[in-house]
């Protein structure tokens, strides 16, 4: 038996476009309130407008650099005023480069380790002492299949996304006693802007649809209480692993 998030608040990081786009939209059909936030108020206001038309719950935006302690702090605080809880955090803000290190510069370096990373640990951070305190809700940190492999070109990216599936368990393990659920999602390749690439443009047998894995957050949100997908792996058939 599947759980129902109707009335539930969700706070999505990176829900500007792609997959953030997709979670944003399938949790909206389900009935979920929703803080959209990302960099960029006039993408972020398009997302609104597409989820209200799915769903008669609230739906604000607040636009956010995740690397941003203090806007992180802002967010929050304004998502609590408004709604009195969060349930659902979905840390989906995430980018990168694909070249050989030597050709990163060092601020290319910070920016995919603290909005990777840093980023996504200060948000749980801010939004955890509530869950806490409502006995309840849930984390899903999305992360990539090279959390759990390795691939040359990304360096600081595949450092950043293990360090997102090791604090997602470790988390997990001290918050589960209070009703918090942590879950890490590590997608294939997906069609999106990702990386420079072009969305829509790459075949759905080795390039998951953002629809596809937003579908399989919404499983993972689903589950009975008593049961957490801790971490779920998800590969379009044709991904050359």
């Amino acid at each position: 038996m599947t759980a129902s998030l109707n009335n539930q608040v969700a706070l999505i990081t990176g829900a500007s476009r792609g997959l953030g786009r997709a979670i944003a939209l399938r949790l909206a059909a389900a009935g979920v309130s929703l803080i959209l936030s990302a960099r960029h108020r006039a993408a972020l206001e398009q997302v609104a407008e597409a989820a209200r038309a799915l769903s008669g719950e609230p739906v604000v935006i607040a636009p956010l650099d995740v690397t941003d302690a203090d806007q992180i702090d802002h967010v929050v605080e304004g998502a609590i005023a408004q709604f009195g809880r969060i349930d659902i955090l979905i840390n989906n803000a995430g980018l990168s480069w694909y070249k050989p290190l030597p050709e990163w510069s060092r601020d290319e370096i910070l920016t995919v380790v603290n909005v990777n990373l840093t980023g996504l640990m200060l948000m749980t951070h801010a939004v955890v002492p509530h869950m806490i305190r409502q006995q309840g809700g849930q984390i899903v940190n999305i992360a990539s299949d090279i959390g759990r492999r390795v691939v040359p070109n990304m360096a600081p990216y595949v450092a950043a996304k293990h360090g997102v599936v090791g604090f997602s368990g470790s988390l997990l393990r001290e918050v589960k006693a209070h009703g918090v659920k942590v879950s890490v999602v590590l997608p294939g390749i997906i069609d999106t802007y990702f990386g420079g690439g072009e969305a829509g443009t790459r075949d759905e047998t080795w390039a998951l649809r953002p629809e596809a894995v937003a579908e399989t957050v919404h499983t993972v949100l689903t589950q009975p209480p008593y049961v957490v997908l801790d971490e779920v792996t998800v590969h379009p058939l044709k991904q050359d692993f």
